[in-house]
């Protein structure tokens, strides 16, 4: 798309990697407001200008896109360890990220649905093992990685007979009706398949913040760029979802 805007430009590939992970329509409405831009102040419109003209990196801008680099790279890698490859691409783009991976529900075991759950959770457990503290990251409206650790393990619970309902089928839940109980098992299994994300990543910790600082200069990473970094990631001997290690006692 940019090469059709800009055809033989020497710097497509420096805008290519400013314009990482957004929506054709996002990239076209900045590349017309850039043109604008340009014809009214009578200068050429090419990359140079279009790059000239972006928001400046501050501080603040900077320690969120680190954040957010290591808690996709915490996702990568729990999803390495546990089975869930590939992992066919992680991005940056304007204050968010993403990963994409195969899922690890196979023959639908429990074992199976915890890992997804730690997969989940692993940015969250990422940013909380690197910085000390944790963002609103995981949060926010359908599609979170919260939302969908939420959904699956009341899932589990209630539909697929694999939880403290054992073989009762009651259907999907309103969480709005959700009584004390239901939110306190919630919290509490959740809460320990942080720590067990926590866990894994431990080990992994350099290798985790290398890749977070790789992901951060060059914004996308495809599974080709990802293999070097995941390949050799052995999957550990299934641990106890909790121990007396948990890494963090939360509130």
């Amino acid at each position: 798309m940019i090469a059709r805007v800009l055809p033989g430009d020497t710097k497509l590939e420096e805008l290519a990697l400013e314009f990482a992970g957004q929506t054709p329509a996002a990239i076209d409405a900045q590349l017309r407001s850039a043109r604008s831009t340009a014809r009214r102040a009578g200068r050429r419109f090419d990359a140079a200008w279009v790059l000239a003209h972006r928001p400046a990196a501050t501080p603040q801008t900077r320690a969120r896109q680190r954040r957010i680099a290591l808690h996709e790279c915490g996702h990568a890698i729990a999803a390495a360890l546990l089975g869930a490859v590939p992992v066919t691409q992680m991005l940056l783009s304007n204050g968010t990220g993403q990963t994409h991976r195969s899922n690890v529900v196979h023959e639908g075991l429990l074992s199976e649905f915890e890992d997804e759950m730690t997969i989940l959770l692993a940015g969250r457990a990422s940013e909380r093992l690197t910085l000390g503290t944790i963002s609103a990251g995981a949060g926010g409206e359908g599609g979170s990685d919260l939302q969908l650790a939420t959904q699956l393990l009341l899932s589990c619970d209630r539909q697929a007979g694999l939880g403290i309902h054992g073989n009762s089928w009651l259907g999907e839940a309103d969480m709005s009706r959700l009584t004390q109980h239901d939110k306190d098992h919630l919290r509490v299994k959740l809460d320990k398949m942080e720590r067990r994300a926590m866990r894994l990543l431990e080990p992994h910790r350099d290798r985790l913040e290398r890749l977070a600082a790789h992901l951060f200069e060059v914004r996308e990473m495809d599974a080709d760029a990802l293999h070097p970094w995941l390949h050799d990631l052995i999957p550990p001997a299934r641990a106890p979802i909790d121990s007396p290690q948990a890494g963090f006692n939360p509130s």
